[in-house]
């Protein structure tokens, strides 16, 4: 339990320390960022059920997170060009531009908050733990 509800604390004070860093600095809450993320490492528009699959987000709530990014002009909405019956979700320009900026902030944010507290073999045994966790349908 001690293991459990120290990874519970850690995550929660890193994740409010990197949102808090990249709201400040860029104005961007970490959720859109890792959605920005999410549709730039894809390489190609993401159906909405990917992009909640990725951000962990129920259908419904992908909805309106996606309206609150397309206000920002941060991601477009257009027809899935398959089928043209469901919708996807890619980065504009603008998206793309936010992105670029504020990753370097961001992954310094992350050696800061997290790296940097620990040593070689303990990143490599946590490293091997959340593989262990996960199936290959999880990652």
């Amino acid at each position: 339990m001690a293991a459990w509800g120290g990874f519970l604390r850690s995550h929660k004070v890193v994740i409010a320390k990197l949102d808090a860093e990249l709201q400040e600095s860029h104005g961007l809450p970490l959720v859109w960022y890792d959605a920005l993320v999410q549709l730039h490492i894809s390489g190609r528009p993401l159906r909405m059920k990917e992009l909640a699959d990725r951000l962990l987000l129920s259908r419904s709530a992908t909805t309106r997170f996606v309206d609150r990014l397309e206000g920002a002009n941060l991601v477009a909405r257009n027809l899935a060009s398959e089928d043209r019956r469901g919708m996807t979700v890619e980065l504009t320009e603008e998206g793309y531009q936010r992105l670029r900026l504020a990753s370097p902030s961001h992954l310094l944010g992350v050696r800061r908050h997290f790296v940097s507290h620990l040593d070689e073999t303990q990143i490599a045994a946590l490293a091997g733990a959340w593989g262990n966790l996960l199936t290959e349908e999880d990652k």
